[in-house]
């Protein structure tokens, strides 16, 4: 019995590592993270949905909604990539946030991941809450 029982303990103890590292190698383990911020204090958090920069494509530019400078109060971003940490660039109050990927072989094989949020003083009236792509607004 307690042969059986150390035999599924260990069964089971493999079976999960080896979803944990099929998981550690789906992710681009080269990462570029942009933070950009004021003093100012924030009402509402705008978090965007993961966003994919395709195979093949060296570059994508991803859409900002809290664009007015006053407002913006923060801006983070991580984007990580397969071949080497990717180029970000934004300003705060900018319409749109630049990825450039950085592949020596010039193949950019896999998806770039990009993970964005902003926190801004007003609620933004033009994003519309069901759209699939646009952020989703919550009250601090």
């Amino acid at each position: 019995m307690f042969l059986v029982l150390i035999t599924i303990t260990l069964a089971l103890t493999s079976n999960i590592e080896g979803k944990l590292n099929a998981k550690a190698k789906a992710t681009p383990p080269h990462c570029t993270q942009v933070t950009k911020d004021t003093d100012y204090a924030s009402r509402y958090k705008l978090d965007y949905p993961v966003a994919y920069i395709i195979p093949g494509q060296h570059e994508a530019y991803q859409q900002m909604y809290c664009i007015n400078p006053p407002a913006v109060n923060k801006a983070v971003t991580v984007v990580c990539d397969w071949a080497a940490p990717p180029q970000v660039q934004f300003t705060l109050g900018d319409e749109y946030m630049h990825v450039v990927r950085q592949d020596p072989s010039g193949r950019f094989l896999g998806n770039a991941v990009i993970n964005t949020y902003q926190l801004c003083s007003h609620n933004i009236s033009h994003v519309d809450d069901n759209s699939l792509d646009g952020p989703v607004v919550t009250e601090y």
